[in-house]
């Protein structure tokens, strides 16, 4: 009996911890959002821009997908009785945005590489065409969530699925749907890596990696750190299924995760020394 109440209690205190993140995430990442949104559709040349196109679809991702875990752990955190089926519908929704997240990731990276390495081709591959791949990386990020709620909802009875439960479960912690996260999670990484792999490549081959060039060196470091963050916690957490013998390691992972993302505002956004310019003159 003790022993069930100390894990409902740590399970308790997990989903506190991560409804209070999540909060603060989104309240800083929508701050940040709504800037560079606002800067960047009043800007003409930089709506012109791919990568701030898909940076814009990156951030609204971010926000949210910290939203969404707001109220996700938000139910958990305070013991609300919602239907099975709700819960199930808002964690497959986070996870869709969640993938969404990583895709344009994957998007900004691919079009750094391209812009870099294809000069001359990178308005006919990229520009004419942005609008399908931000298509397409939805219908991907969709798929598999959607085939896995109506899949377990085909196989719970409908009592079960409009059951008032407080512990609000995810529904998607089978053996099958953690495998395809993780498989998911290393495609999206081998994408990324690729790219900087070319990236690095051309810029030793052109010569923009040399000691006079730190700028250059230093945003291949950032990038690669964030991406290690972003992605190695997803992996943590998919594998441990959200055991409660592994709340210290889930926790921490889950601050990792949410730091990590928290940043990518400023590493993918005000980094850029345009973006940045005209974010400050046009507060100013």
């Amino acid at each position: 009996m003790n022993t069930s109440t100390n894990a409902s209690s740590l399970s308790h205190l997990r989903e506190t911890i991560k409804a209070c993140v999540y909060l603060v995430d989104f309240l800083i990442c929508s701050v940040f959002t709504i800037l560079i949104l606002h800067t960047v559709l009043r800007d003409a040349a930089l709506r012109k821009e791919v990568r701030f196109y898909f940076l814009c679809h990156h951030l609204v991702c971010l926000t949210l997908f910290f939203g969404l875990g707001t109220i996700f752990c938000g139910i958990r955190a305070f013991r609300f009785n919602v239907p099975v089926l709700v819960c199930w519908v808002i964690f497959a929704v986070q996870i869709v945005i969640g993938r969404g997240v990583l895709l344009t990731l994957v998007l900004m990276a691919l079009n750094t590489c391209v812009a870099v390495c294809w000069p001359l081709k990178h308005h006919a591959l990229v520009h004419s065409v942005k609008r399908k791949i931000v298509a397409c990386m939805w219908t991907i990020a969709l798929l598999d969530p959607l085939i896995s709620v109506i899949y377990e909802s085909i196989k719970k009875p409908l009592e079960l699925l409009v059951l008032l439960d407080p512990t609000c479960p995810s529904g998607l912690t089978s053996l099958a749907s953690r495998i395809s996260g993780v498989i998911f999670t290393l495609l999206v990484l081998g994408l990324i890596l690729a790219s900087y792999i070319l990236l690095y490549r051309e810029g030793k081959r052109a010569g923009h990696f040399n000691s006079s060039n730190v700028h250059a060196r230093r945003t291949i470091i950032i990038h690669g750190i964030q991406i290690v963050f972003h992605i190695l916690p997803v992996i943590i957490n998919i594998s441990i299924g959200g055991k409660t013998r592994y709340i210290a390691l889930d926790v921490t992972s889950f601050i990792i995760f949410s730091l990590a993302q928290c940043l990518s505002p400023v590493v993918y956004g005000l980094r850029s020394s345009d973006l940045r310019n005209k974010l400050f003159r046009r507060q100013h």
